[in-house]
């Protein structure tokens, strides 16, 4: 193989269970100009579902595909194609079932954005069954698009659990006719419009949830912790937060606010219920963030209940 290590290579990896529209995804893509540029672009198909490429459309923008046949490992069949078409983009329609394979791409290629599919027909049933796929697929997502969905009302049961399984994404609504919207708008069980707000365990993670999306929604207004809480200190500072499984007891996540304010001179680990301030800072990535100056903070012991808080599906 020549050497090609001179360059990366844009690439956009597209997720997805059989049937989920990745073929449909990526050509009209590709046909449409949505996303096109000069240049050649080469498509690596790791699942051949009943869709199928129209190849011939395809050569007319100068889009080229290839099919893994499982006789090399996914890096060497990714060079081996590069090599022969010397793409200046990548698409990869990924199969589910490679997502935990330890094989990688090429190191030419820059996955600079990931997609997941979700056909909305067949979505109950696999969502049951392949909880921890999911989870993959979403959390390595940017974007991910319930397809076919009738009405985003059958979407709000499950806002909390894929918020958390990747409360960074954007989740969109795809109707049968193709129309698009966001897909979910979380539901706070307590009001926003007092200047105080009494946040229990059960609240904590819809309140987490929306304060990262909405930090302004709680600006210079007073937050009472009335469940215990858990306060942690790292070289950034100190946090309160608790404990999150996102999808088994393998994914957890401490979901926190960082502590300001003169209280927290005193301050070590442990549980605790605080009052406290909601304060808007600027974050790493220059966005608003939500940080807590602390009012007043009171030892408590550990919850008796899980000290693990759980993603629950609203019941409608």
């Amino acid at each position: 193989m020549e050497d090609l290590s001179a360059y990366t290579i844009e690439t956009r990896l597209i997720y997805g269970f059989t049937g989920a529209g990745k073929t449909y995804y990526i050509q009209d893509a590709i046909l449409n100009d949505f996303f096109y540029k000069d240049g050649t672009t080469l498509v690596l198909c790791f699942e051949e579902g009943m869709e199928k490429y129209d190849e011939d459309a395809l050569l007319e923008k100068r889009a080229h595909v290839a099919y893994y046949d499982e006789e090399e490992t996914i890096e060497e069949f990714c060079n081996k194609q590069i090599e022969k078409f010397h793409p200046d983009r990548i698409y990869v329609e990924m199969n589910v079932k490679y997502i935990m394979t330890d094989e990688m791409f090429s190191e030419l290629m820059d996955v600079t954005t990931v997609v997941t599919l979700i056909e909305w027909s067949t979505f109950d049933l696999l969502f049951d069954y392949f909880k921890q796929l999911f989870y993959i697929m979403v959390s390595e997502s940017q974007q991910i698009i319930f397809r076919g969905c009738p009405s985003k009302e059958l979407l709000a049961p499950y806002a909390q659990e894929f918020k958390l399984m990747n409360f960074r994404a954007s989740y969109l609504r795809q109707d049968p006719m193709g129309y698009h919207e966001k897909a979910f708008d979380l539901f706070v069980p307590y009001s926003l419009d007092g200047d105080e707000i009494d946040i229990s365990s059960n609240d904590y993670l819809v309140f987490w949830l929306d304060a990262y999306e909405h930090p302004e929604h709680y600006e210079d207004k007073l937050l009472r912790f009335t469940d215990p809480i858990e306060i942690r200190v790292d070289e950034e500072g100190w946090f309160a937060g608790r404990v999150v499984m996102t999808c088994c007891m393998s994914d957890l996540q401490y979901m926190s606010f960082e502590l300001t304010g003169p209280v927290t001179e005193n301050l070590r680990a442990g549980w605790a219920t605080i009052e406290a301030y909601g304060r808007l800072a600027e974050g790493s990535h220059g966005q608003q963030i939500l940080t807590v100056e602390v009012k007043s903070l009171s030892r408590a012991p550990a919850p008796t209940e899980d000290l693990v808080l759980q993603a629950q599906r609203i019941q409608n």
